[in-house]
């Protein structure tokens, strides 16, 4: 795509924001409503037929329909899935922000405390996603988004399981996908100390902890931080 193309009839294409998962990710404005979305290009591998295109965009619909029926600050809302000739899009909210991955490459790793409060918002995203059935299946630091108000969301949800419709390679994603990913993802960006590095590399093996057992290790790791400063400051 190129700056000033409207596609899908109401999506005027203003400029590039990156790469995403599966292709360009491009700012636009939806000549309807007058708000600002992202708007994503969705390549599939190979030689794609009609019928891939199809079985893809009704996958992407029914993730779609999953995450709007979440209502969570933690997922950017899908306001379209279209085509546009072979191109399959994505129509997302947009959010003033920056990527978790650009903000640690120009400021460095998170502090010990931001560590912690990304991970208690996003285990809390992936804890009420899971109880509807929603996988977000490829978290990584571009896939989460620090947003004004200091909202953190994830982007891209959905994105490998609707994929796995035309594209099986590496079997099915699953929530302990999604803990390990979280865990990758700390692990890249995060002042790592005990405890919360234990958490972190549970997170990322083999077997991870639930959800909520996360949770409760992530508090742990917290409390003992504060006891810890409140007998250096005694």
């Amino acid at each position: 795509m190129i700056p000033s193309r409207l596609v899908g009839g109401r999506y005027l294409v203003l400029d590039g924001l990156g790469a995403g998962a599966m292709g360009p990710v491009w700012r636009a404005q939806d000549k309807v409503t007058g708000r600002p979305v992202v708007v994503r290009e969705l390549h599939l591998p190979g030689r794609p037929t009609a019928a891939d295109h199809t079985r893809f965009r009704d996958a992407l619909l029914r993730e779609a329909r999953l995450v709007g029926a979440l209502r969570d600050p933690g997922l950017l809302t899908v306001h379209d899935v279209l085509s546009d000739g072979e191109l399959d899009l994505l129509v997302t909210e947009y959010t003033d922000g920056v990527r978790l991955s650009d903000h640690t490459s120009a400021g460095g790793r998170l502090s010990y405390e931001d560590a912690l409060d990304l991970a208690r918002r996003l285990l809390g995203t992936l804890g009420r996603a899971h109880e509807v059935g929603l996988v977000h299946g490829a978290i990584r630091p571009a896939a989460v988004v620090l947003a004004e108000g200091g909202r953190i969301a994830f982007t891209d949800t959905g994105l490998a399981r609707a994929r796995l419709a035309v594209d099986p390679t590496g079997g099915p994603v699953s929530a302990a996908d999604d803990l390990r990913g979280l865990g990758e993802t700390l692990a890249r960006t995060a002042a790592l100390e005990p405890p919360f590095a234990d958490l972190v590399d549970r997170l990322r093996s083999a077997e991870p902890p639930t959800v909520q057992e996360a949770l409760a290790e992530l508090e742990e790791a917290g409390e003992r931080r504060r006891t810890w400063f409140g007998f250096r400051r005694a």
